[in-house]
């Protein structure tokens, strides 16, 4: 069977070629004998898909059985092993097996390999880590329940929030937006109008992030379920922050997503030629361009960093009125909110420097997507003066705001 990516490929292809054939009647053969191939490669695309799906169940199925025996994929050992000069970096017992499947998902889904995979079946698996203790001379096996992907849920600013997170994707996922349909009363027998609905459309690609950092050689030689769960939150940390700073600032150029902040479309509330004070009334603003647009449904919420959480904190709604901004509740304007420095404050307008924006919205409209799992190269070489292993992340994320009306944003907010 053909890998998934050669089939869209083709299948965008054969689509393009048909599309460029003139809708004659000398053309009538070829126009069929084209939307037949097209059918042809999207059963065989609707086939692989299917495999690939069948596939990855069974591997989560026997990562799951593996953990219930108490063999777990650990960290501490992949990265241990794979340091190990003397015998060329080669992996032993599940970790050798998880990468072998992870190579093998990589290629599937098209996606150059750096360094060793660990699959997307495995980062959903039960993971977790073995130690031994000499307490009574017995041999104690505790399995850690940690699941990279829930994890890194977790970590993730724009996932509390309620983005929609979508996971094991192949190829490019298109989005399309649209207007809404219009309606209205008519007397009997009379003519409707149909009114054309304005659509926009748009693709989810997979775009590779990059993250590294450092172990010593000592920590890895640590066999605590604590070292392990330390090493897996640095890459946990990484990856998420990669994440949440494309979601919310992502230029949309050399690689990176496009944000909400860069997003065109989303509503704007603007303060002031240079900036200014955040208000009570540009906060009900903010509520009111999203209404405005028919987009008040779903996770809705305000997003800041931290010195307009401060603001929020600090300034009344009224003078006088000991009423602050943030509720005793910890809620804005009745919405739940929340904060990360990931949220810039380094914005200029006018004569204005060091401004900050606040957003709004139906955090349901921004998406993440996933392709495969993480590609993690280790060097033990850079930093070998130091006794310390180079370890380098590779993922393959994409953001999306797929609604921009279901956004509002102020960036012009002043704070101490």
């Amino acid at each position: 069977m053909r890998k998934i990516a050669e089939i869209r490929k083709d299948l965008s292809a054969k689509i393009a070629e048909v599309k460029a054939i003139q809708n004659t009647a000398e053309n009538a053969e070829a126009l069929k004998k084209g939307l037949e191939e097209i059918k042809a490669l999207e059963t065989e695309l609707e086939n692989a898909l299917a495999v690939e799906a069948a596939e990855r169940r069974l591997a989560e199925d026997h990562f799951e059985k593996e953990a219930k025996k108490g063999h777990v994929f650990s960290f501490t050992k992949f990265l241990r092993e794979c340091a190990e000069i003397p015998n060329g970096g080669q992996l032993t017992g599940l970790e050798k097996e998880a990468t072998e499947m992870g190579r093998d998902e990589h290629k599937a889904l098209g996606l150059k390999q750096f360094g060793h995979v660990i699959p997307s079946a495995l980062l959903r698996a039960a993971a977790g880590q073995n130690y031994t203790t000499n307490a009574d001379g017995g041999y104690l096996k505790e399995t850690m329940p940690a699941r990279y992907v829930d994890s890194l849920r977790a970590k993730l600013v724009i996932a509390k929030m309620g983005a929609t997170l979508l996971g094991d994707l192949v190829g490019t996922l298109p989005i399309i937006s649209s207007s809404d349909f219009t309606a209205g009363w008519l007397a009997e027998a009379a003519a409707g109008s149909v009114t054309k609905i304005s659509c926009g459309s748009g693709d989810m690609t997979p775009h590779r992030n990059c993250g590294a950092g450092a172990v010593t050689k000592d920590l890895l030689r640590q066999t605590s379920k604590d070292v392990e769960a330390l090493i897996r939150e640095k890459l946990l940390n990484a990856h998420a922050m990669l994440i949440d700073e494309a979601a919310i600032t992502g230029t949309g150029s050399n690689n990176q997503p496009t944000g909400i902040l860069n997003t065109n479309g989303i509503g704007s509330v603007a303060i002031g030629a240079n900036g200014g004070a955040l208000t009570w009334a540009k906060i009900v603003a903010l509520e009111t361009a999203v209404n405005h647009q028919n987009a008040n449904r779903g996770k809705m919420g305000y997003l800041a960093n931290a010195k307009v959480w401060g603001e929020l904190k600090s300034i009344e709604r009224t003078a006088n009125s000991g009423r602050f901004l943030l509720d005793e509740a910890g809620r804005l304007n009745g919405y739940p909110v929340d904060w990360t420095t990931l949220v810039p404050s380094n914005l200029t307008k006018g004569t204005g420097t060091g401004l900050s924006p606040l957003i709004f919205g139906n955090w349901e409209d921004l998406w993440i997507g996933s392709w495969g799992g993480i590609d993690i190269v280790v060097d033990p070489f850079v930093l070998a003066t130091s006794a310390e292993i180079r370890i380098i992340l590779n993922a393959w994320n994409d953001a999306k705001v797929v609604e921009p009306k279901s956004f509002a944003a102020i960036k012009d907010i002043t704070t101490a």
